[in-house]
């Protein structure tokens, strides 16, 4: 008996979609964000690379971000944000201002979590949670970084509901919401940055993912979200948005997607020629720090009982030193002393070393 075979060959390309005068007729509010092309995709490149792992969150896929897309006309941003959420709020940060923000989530009047930024200050977010299919806008006030305010009559809707795992949240931003006053025009702040977290349902909570993805990952404490996507809205600085352009190619990266997270580390301490006993009177401390990531410290210095003592000093560029004098200028009794290492961004390195004032 004699078999034939048919095969089949399929020329997989993108659906090109660009930004027009007018989306309206194709850009629905309705927590289904199927009406996004391709290239509207922002965590896939022009090559069909993911950019954001399949269900990489540490609590697994029911706690996941999926997808973030974007387009927009002549007067709406269009967002959408994929993810399934079960039980727990989900976060889609805007920043369009360079001298204003939030700086630490544990600090809001509103939506209080327990993470800080560092190379991005939200000046907007879209929050929801779990069953909850009516998101909140919310905006910095001018000038500050702790005081949100609720905007209404911004239309949003979402479909997360108790592990849904084709859910998305759907926003409709006006242009004149986002750039609010006559003088903070869209041609001075032509680009938009975007970064989105999923966090517990509890104030003060941290989260199990963030996209794009977060150079320490979501584990941390505390948790500091240092990575985000930028989009340029108006290349020829004419204060309106671009037209017939591909949102895809307008994106980039603070640090390209995808990788895996590395928890900032202090590898090893190396005390000048191997002395960590000192008298202060006499001598100074002086120790090189060895990280797993390329990153700035500060070096806080306590007692054992938990009473913070004073920084130590950096000195250059790879060493510090403390002259056993407190933050009063007092020289510090004889005991034990543990340094604690904090980055720049605010992660803080679990490494400790001690030193002895004799």
């Amino acid at each position: 008996m004699m078999y034939t075979f048919k095969i089949l060959i399929l020329n997989i390309s993108f659906i090109f979609a660009l930004t027009s005068i007018d989306l309206s007729n194709r850009m629905v509010i309705d927590g289904e964000s199927n009406e996004y092309e391709l290239n509207e995709f922002i965590f896939l490149d022009s090559l069909g690379t993911l950019l954001e792992y399949p269900a990489d969150s540490y609590w697994g896929e029911y706690n996941d971000i999926k997808q973030l897309k974007v387009t927009w006309d002549e007067a709406y941003l269009y967002l959408a944000l994929d993810a399934c959420s079960y039980d727990n709020n989900v976060i889609l940060f805007i920043d369009i201002y360079n001298d204003y923000g939030i700086n630490d989530m544990s600090n809001l009047n509103a939506w209080q979590r327990a993470f800080k930024f560092y190379n991005i200050n939200p000046d907007f977010f879209i929050a929801t949670w779990d069953t909850n299919n009516s998101p909140q806008f919310w905006k910095v006030q001018e000038g500050g970084s702790i005081q949100v305010d609720l905007i209404p009559n911004v239309e949003t809707y979402s479909t997360y509901n108790a592990g849904n795992l084709n859910a998305s949240m759907e926003i409709k931003i006006p242009w004149e919401v986002l750039y609010f006053r006559t003088e903070i025009l869209m041609q001075n702040n032509p680009k938009i940055k975007l970064v989105s977290v999923i966090t517990s349902g509890d104030d003060q909570g941290s989260g199990p993912d963030v996209a794009p993805d977060n150079l320490g990952g979501m584990v941390n404490d505390p948790i500091v979200i240092d990575n985000y996507a930028e989009i340029l809205i108006d290349s020829d600085y004419d204060n309106y948005p671009d037209m017939e352009v591909s949102p895809q190619s307008r994106t980039s990266f603070f640090k390209k997607p995808p990788f895996e997270p590395i928890t900032l580390k202090v590898n090893e301490v190396i005390f000048t020629g191997g002395r960590k006993i000192f008298s202060p009177k006499d001598d100074v401390i002086e120790f090189e720090l060895i990280s797993n990531r390329l990153s700035e410290f500060h070096v806080e210095i306590f007692d054992l009982d938990g009473k913070f003592i004073n920084y130590a000093i950096q000195n250059n560029d790879l060493y510090w030193q403390w002259d056993g004098k407190m933050q009063n200028g007092e020289y510090a009794p004889f005991g034990i002393y543990i340094l604690h290492f904090v980055a720049e961004s605010g992660e803080l390195s679990h490494k400790e070393s001690l030193v002895f004032i004799k």
